[in-house]
C-alpha cells in the first residue's frame, strides 16, 4: 500500500479533475440560480460553491496551468463584500 506522503499528484490527472471539478461547478452554481435565496440548503450549496472554486484553483497550480480560473471575477475578495 501506497504511504500518503509518498503521493504525488501529476499534472496530468490534476487536469483531469479540475475538468470533473469545472462541470460539477457548473452544475452547483445552476442550482443555486432555481432555489430561494437564504434557506439552508442555498447556504449549503453555496459553501460547496465556494469550495469547489478553491479546488479548482488549486488544481489550476497543480496542473502547471499558468491560466486564472475562469469563475474568479464572481467570487469576493473580502468577507465583508455585499454588507
Amino acid at each position: 500500500m501506497v504511504q500518503r506522503t509518498k503521493r504525488s499528484l501529476g499534472p496530468g490527472k490534476a487536469a483531469e479533475m479540475q475538468a470533473k471539478v469545472q462541470e460539477f461547478h457548473h452544475q452547483v452554481r445552476r442550482w443555486c440560480g432555481e432555489i430561494p435565496v437564504g434557506g439552508q440548503v442555498y447556504m449549503a450549496l453555496d459553501v460547496l460553491n465556494f469550495a469547489l472554486h478553491m479546488t479548482n484553483s488549486q488544481l489550476i497550480q497543480e496542473s502547471g496551468g499558468h491560466g486564472v480560473d475562469p469563475l474568479a471575477r464572481l467570487y469576493r475578495s473580502d468577507v465583508d463584500a455585499g454588507e
